[in-house]
């Protein structure tokens, strides 16, 4: 559901987010591309405008799902090593 804010409605995914000056910058971004879809001429302007903000919103999504997953996996990783330190070493006869 996310992506489909970050792709449709971005400033409400900065927003969400609390990521204040994307917030700012998309919901500019979009006003001025709802004015000029207004005006059918400069329509394909106004998709341009809409995409750049579009794809700032879900390259943001990205790179906080991957951060998210490398701490995760990095966590993961500590347990296993903390976890193979502690087992006492298994004697030889």
């Amino acid at each position: 559901m996310i992506y489909l804010t970050a792709i449709f409605v971005p400033p409400l995914y900065f927003l969400i987010k609390k990521r204040w000056a994307g917030f700012i910058v998309s919901s500019i971004l979009l006003v001025i591309s709802l004015f000029l879809a207004m005006t059918v001429v400069l329509l394909p302007v106004a998709l341009i405008l809409w995409a750049v903000c579009s794809v700032c919103a879900v390259w943001n999504l990205r790179k906080a799902l991957v951060h998210e997953n490398a701490n995760l996996l990095a966590t993961k990783m500590a347990e296993k090593m903390r976890e193979a330190q502690t087992v006492p070493p298994i004697p030889k006869n």
